[in-house]
């Protein structure tokens, strides 16, 4: 047991408790939320995340390449230099990025590079 003065034991006891509440319970409200959102309204926000949904494998190929170009120590080593406001804006662009790309992709009436490659390669049309 760590031997650490009382307060910082009582806060840490209630984030992980906030952690604990809100976590996963949390993450499946806010997926309702925008479940909800989405079914309502069938607007320009609604149709780029469509796209990206439709084109997951692309966008979730595009991501993880990005992430390991900047944080992993091996590629740009960044990971421990920014802090978590600095990641937290590289995943947001990151995504938006995406889902932009993804959008495009619709517009174009293609599939993202990935789902197509995987199509060539089982053969199926779908």
């Amino acid at each position: 047991m760590l031997n650490c003065p009382r307060p910082v034991a009582a806060s840490s006891a209630r984030a992980a408790s906030w952690i604990a509440r809100t976590g996963l319970g949390g993450g499946l409200r806010y997926a309702a939320l925008v479940g909800l959102v989405a079914v309502r309204e069938e607007g320009p926000v609604v149709t780029a995340l469509a796209a990206c949904g439709r084109r997951s494998l692309s966008c979730y190929l595009a991501q993880s390449v990005v992430f390991v170009a900047v944080f992993v120590p091996y590629a740009g080593g960044l990971g421990d230099d920014l802090g978590t406001a600095a990641s937290s804006g590289v995943a947001v662009v990151t995504w938006a990025g995406t889902v932009a790309f993804a959008e495009a992709l619709r517009r174009a009436g293609r599939a993202g590079p990935a789902e197509a490659l995987r199509r060539r390669l089982t053969g199926r049309p779908s």
